[in-house]
């Protein structure tokens, strides 16, 4: 590998590292990156979380695992994970759009400035990322646990019952949704296209519709 390439795949590496791990800078990160092909990036950041979750759906599939919580899409109980592996990536992508192009709609209308989409795709694609980085952590740690010969049975017993095991999911669960929402909301915040209380309200409400659409299918 040649010199200028290790420059390239350490500045991607350094680049997912700051979006998951300092959500509260990703206005900083758009501006720095803003000539290296940061939507690309952020393209491909969002489609390798979804990869991720893919492939420990189809391990959860394959150990015979099915969802523990009811099921919205009409797919069968026994393929579920199947299915959510093979749909995941272009659901994830479609998602984003949507939600980004919410986003935009009413950032037009109320937004005094001109409103690039750009920045409010990329911006949304970021957030986004580190919702599904840490809803992804208890996602693998199930496969994990299956793959060690863990039943259906025993980790619907260890995930109801009080303990360390609920406690760990309960607290990704909350750090999924909220340092995603405070990312999002932080970003348009600082962007000033609009009043403070006004960018909160469309951060709010575009980034539920992402996780409304994730969740239908994810499980």
């Amino acid at each position: 590998m040649t010199r200028k390439k290790k420059r390239r795949m350490a500045g991607k590496t350094k680049f997912i590292l700051k979006a998951i791990f300092q959500p509260w800078k990703h206005p900083e990160l758009y501006e720095a990156y803003r000539t290296s092909g940061v939507g690309t990036l952020v393209f491909f950041l969002l489609a390798g979380l979804a990869l991720a979750f893919s492939l420990t759906s189809l391990v959860q599939a394959a150990c015979g695992h099915f969802p523990a919580v009811p099921v919205i899409l009409p797919l069968g109980l026994e393929n579920y994970f199947f299915w959510q592996a093979l749909l995941l990536i272009p659901w994830v992508m479609a998602s984003w759009l949507v939600a980004s192009l919410a986003a935009r709609g009413m950032l037009g209308l109320l937004a005094k400035n001109q409103v690039s989409f750009k920045t409010v795709l990329i911006w949304h694609g970021l957030s986004f990322s580190v919702f599904l980085f840490w809803l992804w952590l208890p996602h693998l740690l199930t496969a994990v646990l299956y793959l060690l010969g863990m039943s259906q049975k025993e980790w619907v017993d260890l995930l109801s019952s009080p303990g360390w095991f609920q406690t760990l999911y309960l607290v990704f669960l909350v750090l999924a949704v909220g340092s995603g929402w405070l990312a999002l909301t932080a970003s348009l915040v600082k962007r000033k296209w609009t009043r403070n209380l006004v960018s909160i309200m469309v951060a709010s409400l575009s980034y539920l519709l992402w996780l409304v659409l994730v969740l239908v299918l994810l499980r």
